[in-house]
């Protein structure tokens, strides 16, 4: 068995799924097989992947998926075909990003092995530069942090969810710890629950040498669009039920990272995740119709936000 799984989820990438690929097989680090999840599309993307597979056996193989599948349940079919795998690590590409650099997992393979001689790393990424449809960069990516061997455990959640975006999902993952991480639900901010849940099991670290080229939304792009092309048409009829399954795998992880914690300390950091989450993450309601609307008017959600403030106020005549 080759040591790396690569996995690349496409729907209708037929301008540059041929760069993605062309990107992994050009690798000098060569001990991988690639995996190409074609969500069937409808554009020319297939061919393209048939023609690869066919020209590359063994190395490249396309997987059949079933039909009807939104994105993130289409990125969760990928990881859960990965779990039944026997490989030591693994990475994502999308559709239409790319690896500039032909060395990428070479470094990100020896600056895994050099963090593993220590505390159990759970994945090395990094920095991740945006382009557009013309391969112009017009972005980066600059909340740029790792995660070390000294920060309590029961604060790494709440500094995953502020303190990083999606590009370490894109990294190098160490498969035993990867497997460990429960897909609680298939909702918005996927990316960063998954690296915040697995950095309870091990560190979350930044790699500089080389980069990641990824696609910035086309002009125009706003969260409606992103829940249409991310969701099936019954979640996006669950209004405020997205954003509630996010809050409950925040409250997982809490209790997780606080088993061994004071009773007091859990619901301090449990209050104090959800108020972060509301206001850095709130705006993942919009792509839900109905979502904010219905969420406001969540008895529930309004006495959690009221306590909130009543304990920020409570603070400030603290400090009088």
């Amino acid at each position: 068995m080759s040591r790396i799984a690569v996995w690349l989820n496409n729907y209708n990438n037929e301008k540059h799924i041929a760069k993605a690929i062309e990107s992994v097989l050009a690798q000098t680090y060569t001990d991988f097989v690639a995996f190409v999840f074609d969500n069937h599309s409808k554009d020319g993307a297939p061919a393209i992947i048939r023609k690869y597979a066919d020209a590359n056996p063994g190395k490249l193989v396309a997987i059949p998926m079933p039909s009807g599948l939104a994105g993130i349940p289409a990125m969760k079919f990928a990881w859960d075909y990965l779990n039944k795998l026997d490989f030591d690590c693994s990475i994502t590409l999308g559709g239409h990003d790319y690896w500039p650099q032909t060395n990428h997992l070479e470094i990100l393979v020896s600056r895994m092995e050099h963090e593993r001689r220590g505390q159990e790393c759970a994945l090395v990424y990094t920095d991740t530069w945006q382009v557009n449809e013309d391969d112009e960069i017009v972005g980066r990516f600059n909340n740029i942090m790792q995660q070390g061997g000294n920060m309590a455990l029961p604060f790494i959640p709440q500094w995953v969810v502020t303190g990083i975006d999606c590009p370490p999902f894109f990294g190098l993952w160490n498969e035993k710890v990867r497997k460990q991480v429960p897909i609680r639900h298939t909702c918005a901010g996927f990316d960063h629950l998954v690296v915040a849940n697995a950095a309870l099991h091990g560190t979350v670290m930044w790699e500089p040498r080389t980069v990641l080229r990824m696609r910035a939304p086309l002009p125009g792009s706003n969260m409606e669009l992103y829940g249409k092309k991310h969701f099936s048409p019954a979640a996006l009829q669950s209004k405020d039920r997205d954003f509630r399954n996010q809050l409950e795998w925040l409250t997982a992880m809490v209790d997780e990272a606080t088993r061994d914690s004071p009773a007091g300390h859990r619901q301090l950091l449990l209050a104090s995740m959800f108020a972060t989450y509301v206001c850095l993450r709130g705006y993942n309601l919009s792509a839900f119709p109905g979502a904010l609307e219905a969420f406001n008017a969540n008895p529930d959600a309004q006495r959690a936000i009221h306590a909130c403030l009543a304990a920020a106020e409570s603070v400030r005549r603290l400090t009088v």
